[in-house]
């Protein structure tokens, strides 16, 4: 199962010169929500559930190009991932 741990080291490519991609900093943003979610399901007093399995696939992430945009298929993966990981915590909860 996917940790938290495992969120902070993601690391995605830049989508390329002309090509679009999501844009880095909104990705950022949203997997510190993710973050926070899984280290609360890992009972650590600072996390807190901000998301829910099926908020994952729902959320829209705004686009960009070059360096300031990962590519979208590595991000679309770690969505997989994360809504799986997800999924499984709460079905434990």
């Amino acid at each position: 199962m996917l940790t938290s741990a495992e969120v902070v080291d993601l690391r995605f490519s830049p989508a390329g010169l002309f090509r679009a991609g999501y844009a880095a900093d909104a990705v950022d943003d949203w997997l510190d929500h993710v973050i926070r979610t899984l280290r609360a399901y890992e009972g650590d007093a600072e996390g807190a559930v901000e998301l829910l399995a099926e908020d994952v696939h729902e959320a829209t992430l705004p686009t960009g190009r070059g360096r300031d945009a990962y590519a979208t298929e590595e991000v679309d993966d770690a969505i997989d991932r994360i809504a799986t990981a997800l999924a499984e915590h709460e079905r434990a909860a």
